[in-house]
């Protein structure tokens, strides 16, 4: 009886070894991704999904919640309630790395909401209290660009990718306070499935 059981536990143990290999020889065809920079930042929490296509080119979706514009203000947010939404075709140019090494991609993104930022304080001396102005600001409308990056596959899982952006704002745009062109910036730590 035990040398049957030590059999049966010995032969599940090889044949889930061998579909853990089998499995990872399987072409991948997803990847999830945040972008860390964004996070230390800005604040912004940042989730990506890119579906991977033949002859290396992917659609790139991701969502930012509490986003800013660029990274103006950065330093003196103090609360966002903007959304945005950023879509992107991805062509990888490398010929031997699958999905991986240096890429292009145009880009289109619609964002909606406002940041408040600490405009500036003062202490008013006749009252003995310390008063914060706040300015807010709507970043919401559609912007159009490119980008440019390089991404490193490691274990046929895990992905870093550095790269950045460039927009110019379409339609109706507050040009009072912000340029039309952003700049944006990423780290994007991912994992592929």
């Amino acid at each position: 009886m035990k040398t049957t059981l030590l059999a049966l536990v010995m032969l599940l143990s090889v044949a889930t070894i061998n579909a853990q290999e089998s499995a990872d020889d399987l072409p991948k065809k997803s990847e999830l991704s945040t972008n860390l920079l964004d996070l230390v930042i800005a604040g912004t929490l940042n989730v990506n999904y890119e579906r991977l296509f033949e002859k290396n080119q992917s659609l790139f979706i991701g969502v930012n919640f509490f986003d800013t514009y660029g990274y103006y203000d950065a330093g003196y947010l103090e609360k966002s309630t903007a959304v945005s939404l950023k879509a992107g075709y991805l062509i990888y140019f490398s010929s031997s790395k699958d999905h991986a090494g240096f890429f292009f991609y145009p880009q289109l993104k619609l964002r909606t909401g406002e940041v408040t930022v600490e405009d500036y304080y003062y202490y008013d001396y006749v009252n003995e209290t310390q008063v914060n102005e706040q300015f807010k600001y709507d970043v919401g409308g559609v912007s159009a660009g490119f980008g440019l990056g390089h991404k490193w596959l490691f274990n046929n899982k895990f992905t870093l990718a550095l790269n950045g952006d460039i927009a110019r704002n379409l339609g109706n745009f507050d040009s009072d306070y912000l340029d039309n062109i952003e700049l944006r910036f990423a780290v994007n730590f991912g994992y592929r499935f």
